[in-house]
């Protein structure tokens, strides 16, 4: 005799991971990067909330400007390490250097790995996990319209799996600019709904308002442009968490700097 609860034992699902990429240079406080994170790692939708800095930059005039990569992971350690859940990958580092295994310097320079890129190689490393990208409302409207590289290669991949975070606006306060945003967001969501129809594709896209704010309480832009052109820690520990101040300030990285 067969025992049918063999035979009729549910499917285990997927572990559901949130996929976060950034330059981190530097990561930003709660009004930035960490307000995005927690808030990511707060929806019960994930398992897991994976953070992967970016390893090389695409356009080769802007390679070499950015701090070293093991400082951004560093960095990003340290803010993120506290979370539950959350996880600092190397995984950008790791997907150029199987691309450009083989290859000498010179070739190297023209190598360009983009989303989509990492994200077959995840997926292939990692079949039994469900991966989302988190995307800035600007970023997935680029996304959406095709203004990536391989655009709809990386929705493909993803099974047009997206979270698009806002900050939290009120919308008697918004400026025409966030409206606008808004419906942009609105009418890119519909028109992804109309190319899968035709497809046994299903959309999940998720909008989600992050409540941190991207202004400080005493106005200080919180931006990672803003923490890496000033000396005044009034300002950075506005912008910064104090480990991340304290990592900039020890290696005299940024404005702090001798060579500047």
């Amino acid at each position: 005799m067969t025992d049918d609860k063999q035979h009729h034992r549910p499917k285990r699902r997927k572990r559901r991971v949130c996929l976060f990429g950034l330059s981190a240079d530097p990561p930003t406080g709660h009004g930035g990067h960490l307000g995005i994170v927690a808030h990511l790692a707060s929806m019960e939708m994930f398992d897991e909330v994976r953070v992967i800095p970016v390893y090389r930059h695409m356009f080769a005039s802007k390679r070499g400007k950015q701090a070293p990569f093991q400082s951004r992971i560093q960095m990003c350690q340290l803010l993120f390490k506290d979370i539950p859940n959350v996880i600092v990958s190397e995984a950008e580092r790791i997907c150029f250097e199987r691309v450009s295994d083989g290859l000498d310097e010179e070739h190297k320079e023209s190598i360009r790995v983009g989303t989509a890129d990492l994200l077959t190689m995840l997926i292939t490393d990692e079949p039994n996990l469900e991966f989302t990208l988190a995307l800035g409302a600007d970023t997935f409207i680029d996304l959406v319209n095709g203004k990536w590289r391989r655009s709809e290669d990386v929705l493909q991949l993803v099974e047009y799996r997206i979270v698009v975070f806002r900050r939290l606006v009120e919308e008697d306060n918004a400026s025409s600019e966030e409206l606008k945003q808004h419906d942009e967001v609105k009418e890119c969501i519909a028109k992804l709904q109309q190319r899968v129809d035709s497809t046994t594709a299903t959309t999940t896209i998720t909008v989600t308002q992050i409540p941190s704010a991207t202004k400080s309480d005493i106005g200080v832009s919180v931006s990672s442009s803003a923490a890496r052109n000033t000396t005044d820690e009034t300002v950075l520990r506005e912008i910064l968490s104090a480990d991340v101040l304290d990592f900039i300030r020890e290696r005299k990285m940024y404005a702090f700097s001798d060579f500047r």
